[in-house]
């Protein structure tokens, strides 16, 4: 995505950087985006401070990452009335791998198990206020395309956040 970036003649557009250690100075957005990205971050709750040091005040972070109960457990099955069983603990963190197959494209996610209390005391820690949070769950027309995907209509998909540094 930089190097297509940086085809746009635009150098500021965009830059290849560490998320714990942002090279940007404090307060310098109103905005930062992080969109299905701090699950896959290892260390999350430093990344969270450089956001909120590089946030204005009351500037906002809004904030997409894959629901943590996909991570914790799964379906037993394909039907809509599968059962969803957490094999360990929901409260510990843990390192996580999980393949999906979408469309005949296969892919390997490694990723970080979190509850969401250890996103919401990441953003605590750094100052933030959370402002709204939202479980999304599977689009009525996804369900109604591809019935085996129903089964998603029970469990959340993803998480949405919005933080306001105080």
């Amino acid at each position: 995505m930089v190097r297509l970036a940086a085809t746009r003649n635009v150098p500021e557009l965009a830059v290849a950087a560490d998320a714990a250690a942002l090279p940007f100075r404090d307060g310098a957005f109103d905005l930062v985006v992080a969109y299905m990205s701090l699950h896959d971050i290892d260390r999350m709750p430093q990344a969270t401070a450089h956001i909120a040091r590089v946030l204005d005040r009351g500037g906002r972070l809004c904030l997409a990452i894959v629901h943590p109960l996909n991570s914790a457990g799964s379906f037993s099955g394909k039907d809509a009335t599968a059962p969803f069983a957490i094999s360990g603990s929901y409260l510990d963190q843990v390192p996580v791998t999980w393949v999906s197959d979408r469309g005949g494209i296969r892919m390997t996610f490694h990723s970080e198990h979190r509850p969401i209390e250890t996103y919401s005391r990441a953003l605590e820690t750094a100052g933030m206020l959370i402002e709204a949070l939202r479980e999304v769950r599977i689009s009525d027309d996804l369900a109604a395309d591809d019935p085996s995907e129903r089964r998603w209509k029970r469990i959340p998909l993803f998480l949405h956040i919005r933080a306001v540094k105080q």
